[in-house]
């Protein structure tokens, strides 16, 4: 099992009250392993990257087939050879042994939580919807209390986990935070999970949410979709019995919409399960959910990294915005509320904040903030100004002062022959033809 994701568990387990010797029995280490664990401080190292196995394209497979036949490793063995499987049979069975015992001790009946224990979120794709002048796709959030049923949902145009993390908070807000939420292997939140181990690598932004809240994250097992039944149920519910054939003017109105249905339908309906009303029951589980107003606020906006160029501009989702000029040529960070048009974000040198904008249509024309304008004005104004007045006191050319022999005279001087110097009389006697001696 991962270090870190060890460590909380085996904290978990001690807050719940359970002895460290059993902790050290159920997780499969020794005491000193647990005490460890409980009174670290230090970060953990980085996990090392998994070796890639002959197994792994055939995994789906196997699991296929074992849960509709109780097949042994030779049998499965020899439709793997059929298929390319070049592997040997030992590492099949040590895959297969967990499997077939998952299986097999698998139960159908239902489960019940008690007050506050557990928590089940999913999404549901819900086709596309229109978002300013794009179309996008629409997805809804669910969280289903596992004894009361009450749930809580909403419509977004993304699952990244900035949205995910965004929704938790707001159900939190409206619920409260129970001890344990399960999680399908959503990449949002499980980067892998390795069904023979049970060894699930969570991702660190969600583990530091769930750290944070205090509560501990559990991941379904791959392939078993019953676990989660509750979620699964009430993500059918609202696209049957609310969404199908509803009209809406944006997502705000279909939310507005979809939390009046959760009030006066979803939550208050007889749950043909549990023979109550979700809000009855969720009233005798309120006190043992706690409070989102006592923990201290946890930034979910995503980050976002820019280098201010010379003209004081980046560029975010196709369009360029104004920063504070000071923060030319260095890094800034960016962090919006939401991915839609209209939306707010930041942008922050450290812990300064140098801009903030709303997020235009793709292709939009520069965004200019008037403070940034002015600011870049006084500041080119000065650079000119200064630039002038040092112009003023150089001259504006430079004239050299003539030199007595050039280059190329010296150079003819050095071939031509040498000249006999005579008298001007010697040259007069030539003009009158006369012969000199």
């Amino acid at each position: 099992m991962i270090l870190r994701e060890m460590s909380m568990q085996i904290k978990y387990l001690e807050e719940e009250g359970v002895p460290k010797a059993r902790i050290a029995e159920r997780l499969g280490v020794c005491r000193q392993t647990v005490y460890n664990h409980i009174n670290r401080q230090e970060a953990f190292p980085k996990p090392r990257a998994k070796r890639a196995s002959k197994l792994d394209a055939f995994k789906g497979y196997i699991r296929t087939r074992l849960e509709q036949f109780d097949l042994p490793a030779t049998v499965v063995l020899r439709e793997l050879k059929v298929k390319g499987y070049t592997g040997g049979v030992t590492i099949l069975r040590e895959f297969i042994q967990p499997l077939k015992e998952t299986f097999i001790r698998r139960v159908t009946e239902r489960f019940e939580t008690l007050p506050g224990r557990q928590a089940q979120l999913d999404w549901g794709e819900c086709g596309t919807v229109q978002v300013g002048s794009e179309t996008k796709k629409l997805y809804v959030f669910v969280l289903v209390l596992g004894y009361s049923r009450m749930m809580y949902a909403q419509f977004t145009t993304s699952c990244r986990l900035p949205v995910l993390l965004s929704c938790l908070k707001d159900a939190f807000d409206v619920l409260g935070i129970p001890r344990e939420l399960l999680v399908d292997n959503m990449k949002q939140a499980v980067e892998s999970h390795d069904v023979v181990t049970g060894t699930v690598r969570w991702n660190r932004m969600f583990l530091d949410f769930a750290q944070h809240h205090g509560f501990l994250p559990v991941a379904c097992p791959p392939y078993w979709p019953r676990v989660k039944g509750k979620v699964e149920r009430g993500v059918g519910y609202i696209k049957s019995s609310f969404l199908e054939g509803r009209s809406f003017t944006d997502l705000e109105d279909l939310n507005r919409q979809l939390q009046t249905w959760l009030d006066l339908v979803a939550n208050s309906r007889v749950h043909g399960t549990t023979g109550e009303r979700p809000v009855d029951r969720f009233a005798k589980e309120l006190a043992h959910l706690r409070p989102l107003g006592g923990v201290p606020a946890f930034d979910t906006r995503p980050l976002d990294w820019r280098v201010v160029p010379a003209d004081s501009q980046i560029s975010f989702k196709g369009v360029r915005y104004s920063v504070d000029p000071d923060a030319v040529g260095k890094t800034v960070c960016v962090r919006p509320e939401g991915e839609d048009e209209g939306a707010l974000f930041w942008v922050y040198l450290g812990e300064a904040l140098v801009g903030q904008h709303r997020i235009r249509p793709r292709g939009s024309r520069p965004v200019m903030l008037p403070e940034h304008q002015a600011k870049i004005q006084r500041l080119t104004r000065g650079n000119a100004h200064q630039a002038y007045r040092q112009r003023r006191r150089k001259p504006r050319f430079l004239q050299l002062p003539m030199q007595p022999q050039h280059g190329h005279l010296k150079a003819l001087q050095a071939i031509a022959p040498p000249v006999e110097i005579r008298p001007l009389a010697v040259y007069e006697q030539l003009a009158r033809g006369e012969e000199t001696r």
